[in-house]
C-alpha cells in the first residue's frame, strides 16, 4: 500500500478537487454501504490515474465488496475476491499482502475444507507484513479479523482477537499522515468498531460502547458500526438496566 508514494512523489501537488475527493472515499472503503461501494468501483474504474497508483484501492474496493456480497451472491462474491488476487500479483508491499491475507481468509467461508491450507497462508502473510511495516493498523486489523473468524480450538476468538484489535487502535492513532493521496492511511475507526463487537462477545459492554462511540465519532455515517454493531451494544446496554 505504501509503494505508491515511491512512484508519484509529486501527487500531493498535482490532484484535482476531484482527484483529492475519490482518494477520500476510498479511505472511508470499508465504512461503505454495498450500493456505494458499486458507486466507488465504478468511479475508481473510470479514473484516469495510473493503474499502478490506483492499483491497491481496486483491490480494496473489490475485497470490500466481496465481503458484502459473501452471503447474498456467493458466485459473484467469489468471483470477485479471484479478480482482486489477481490484481495484487507481485505486490510485495506490508499493506498489499495484508489484503491478499484478507482475501484468503474471506475465500476459507465459501469451501471450509480449504481452511486448511488457507488460514495457514493467510496468517503467513500477515505475519511477512508485519515485518515489513511493524506496527501498521491495516496489518494488524486485517489479522485481527481473521483471527476472529477462526474457530477457537484453530487458535482463534474473540479473546485471541482483542489485543491485535487493540493494537490496531493504538496504531492508528500514532501513524503519520501520507504525503500521498493514494496512500493508505485507514483503519483506526474501522478497528474501533470491530473491537466494540469483540469486546460485546466477551461481555465487556460498557468497553464497547466507548469503542462504537469512537469509531462513530470518527465518521457517523459508518455502514457496519451503524446498521451492526450499534443495534448489538444498544441490546446489551438495554439488557444491563434491567
Amino acid at each position: 500500500m505504501r509503494i505508491y508514494l515511491l512512484l508519484l512523489p509529486v501527487l500531493t501537488f498535482s490532484l484535482s478537487a476531484q482527484d483529492v475527493d475519490l482518494t477520500a472515499q476510498l479511505q472511508r472503503t470499508q465504512r461503505l454501504g454495498t450500493d456505494a461501494l458499486r458507486g466507488l468501483q465504478a468511479k475508481l474504474a473510470q479514473d484516469p490515474t495510473p493503474i499502478e497508483q490506483k492499483a491497491y484501492f481496486q483491490a480494496f474496493v473489490g475485497y470490500t465488496l466481496a465481503s458484502h456480497l459473501q452471503h447474498q451472491d456467493a458466485k459473484t462474491s467469489e468471483a470477485l475476491l479471484d479478480r482482486t488476487l489477481k490484481g495484487l500479483e507481485g505486490r510485495k508491499d506490508a499493506d498489499s499482502l495484508a489484503l491478499m491475507g484478507a482475501c484468503f481468509g474471506l475465500k476459507i467461508g465459501f469451501s471450509p475444507n480449504s481452511g486448511m491450507t488457507l488460514a495457514p497462508k493467510a496468517m503467513g502473510l500477515f505475519q511477512q507484513a508485519l515485518k515489513l511495516s511493524p506496527g501498521n493498523p491495516r496489518v494488524l486489523f486485517f489479522q485481527g479479523l481473521h483471527v476472529y473468524h477462526t474457530p477457537a480450538f484453530f487458535g482463534g476468538g474473540a479473546e485471541k482477537a482483542m489485543p491485535i484489535l487493540e493494537a490496531a487502535v493504538k496504531a492508528g492513532e500514532h501513524e503519520k499522515p501520507a504525503e500521498n493521496a493514494w496512500t493508505p492511511r485507514w483503519g483506526k475507526a474501522e478497528s474501533l468498531a470491530w473491537l466494540a463487537l469483540v469486546q460485546l462477545d466477551r461481555q465487556q459492554t460498557e468497553a464497547a460502547s466507548l469503542s462504537l462511540n469512537a469509531a462513530l465519532a470518527m465518521d457517523e455515517e459508518y455502514a457496519f458500526a451503524v446498521k451492526v454493531v450499534k443495534p448489538k451494544v444498544d441490546a446489551e446496554l438495554a439488557k444491563a438496566q434491567k
